[in-house]
């Protein structure tokens, strides 16, 4: 069976939790599968071998024995890229790409691969999602955000691309359509596909879960420290709010596992908010946890009833803005851990993807 290369028309379109789902479905009709991402930039050393941090979250999210076996053959770490362009060895990396998801192929059933963020990536070293997948004789499943003209327009651009470049197009997938605009654009996109010859797998609506993070991973990207709840540190997150407004009106906003940033020397949000969180039974709870910014720790009475309320608080150095723009800008990804999310992942794909219909393309 050949390989299945998988990528996307932009990052973040959610390959890697796909990848995830979509093993588990493989494995469920009693394939064995193996896994690979043999380009990117987040490095991690296992072994001795250099590994991507996504191919060691699905290898660990899976139960693959050696997480090593996937090792990384161009890892893209700072100024790499600079010094290749200048002194290209395409035929030696060509040739380390091959050897890995040769050897892996040979212990499996069928071979994913998972591509760097989008298509064209990797070109400057003539090693874009086309060149790969054409190298170890992969067919190219194109994965997509959510809509329907925007989708479309991005699909038949990238799939272009890859055709052009020598990639045996299998299809797409549309993942992250949000849910009351399902029915419709699932119609749409298979028919706008269909009219460019193009195969759609799957439309996979949003799950709200899938990007929220807990308060424990928040606590990790910010580099807070932790000072109270740690019991509570799986809270998940529902939204990030600022208490920037009159304490009465911020009480208002607190619902749906809000985490909330104030600057820790703000007794009376911090109040609020602790009165919120114990008085109020609903779920999902009003709050999930509390950022407190500008380095400062509550005084007296307010840490410890801070600390006797079991609210998992992180103190930050940052002034507000700073924590809260950081949190803007921070992409939540999938971690080993999150039994929640890997399940969701593994539902999404068993119940919206034609998983079936990619495996019969892929012996053709």
């Amino acid at each position: 069976m050949r390989p299945l290369y998988i990528v996307g028309t932009q990052r973040n379109v959610g390959k890697t939790t796909f990848c995830i789902g979509l093993i588990s479905a493989l494995r469920r009709r009693g394939l064995s599968v193996g896994y690979a991402k043999p380009l990117g930039q987040r490095v991690s050393l296992v072994a001795g071998q250099p590994i991507h941090d996504d191919a060691l979250v699905v290898s660990q999210a899976m139960n693959m024995d050696k997480p090593e076996m996937a090792s990384m053959v161009v890892p893209l770490t700072r100024g790499r890229v600079e010094k290749e362009i200048f002194d290209l060895h395409v035929p030696e990396l060509t040739e380390k790409i091959l050897a890995v998801c040769s050897r892996l192929r040979a212990g499996c059933d069928l071979l994913v691969v998972e591509g760097m963020g989008h298509v064209a990536m990797g070109s400057v070293l003539k090693l874009s999602a086309a060149d790969v997948s054409r190298i170890i004789g992969a067919k190219t499943l194109l994965m997509s955000g959510g809509g329907i003209g925007r989708a479309i327009d991005d699909i038949s651009l990238c799939a272009t691309f890859l055709i052009a470049r020598g990639a045996d197009m299998l299809g797409t997938v549309v993942n992250k359509v949000w849910p009351e605009k399902f029915d419709r654009v699932r119609e749409a996109t298979i028919k706008g596909l269909d009219n460019l010859g193009i195969r759609s797998y799957g439309t996979v609506p949003y799950e709200q879960t899938l990007a929220s993070p807990t308060v424990g991973q928040v606590a990790i990207k910010l580099g807070g420290r932790i000072l109270c709840g740690t019991g509570s540190l799986s809270n998940r997150v529902g939204k990030t709010m600022v208490a920037a407004m009159e304490t009465s009106h911020m009480v208002s906003h607190l619902k749906d596992r809000a985490l909330v940033i104030t600057p820790g020397d703000r007794s009376d949000n911090i109040l609020a908010i602790l009165s919120t969180y114990a008085l109020m039974k609903e779920l999902p709870p009003p709050v999930a946890g509390i950022v407190l910014t500008g380095g400062f720790v509550p005084m007296g009475s307010v840490m410890d009833l801070l600390v006797e309320s079991g609210l998992p608080s992180i103190q930050c150095s940052e002034d507000t803005y700073t924590v809260a723009a950081k949190l803007q800008e921070t992409v939540f990804k999938i971690t080993p851990e999150d039994k929640e999310r890997i399940q969701i992942a593994m539902d999404l794909v068993n119940q919206y993807v034609d998983v079936q219909g990619i495996l019969d393309s892929l012996q053709e």
